[in-house]
């Protein structure tokens, strides 16, 4: 069985396929702190801003 092409071949391909998923899970995780970084300013510019006002006058 470890003397078959076919093993090695399909060995080869898993172990690449491996190896290109390290690259997309870093990218992902760089979207996801950029993405509550967002939230975070997001939430610093709401605290920071004096919030709904209320016009009074005569109706």
């Amino acid at each position: 069985m470890l003397k078959s092409p076919l093993f090695w071949k399909m060995t080869t391909l898993f172990g690449a396929v491996l190896l290109l998923l390290i690259p997309i899970m870093l990218i992902r995780q760089v979207i996801v702190e950029r993405a509550d970084y967002r939230s975070d300013v997001e939430d610093a510019i709401r605290q920071s801003t004096s919030g709904p006002q209320k016009l009074v006058g005569p109706l």
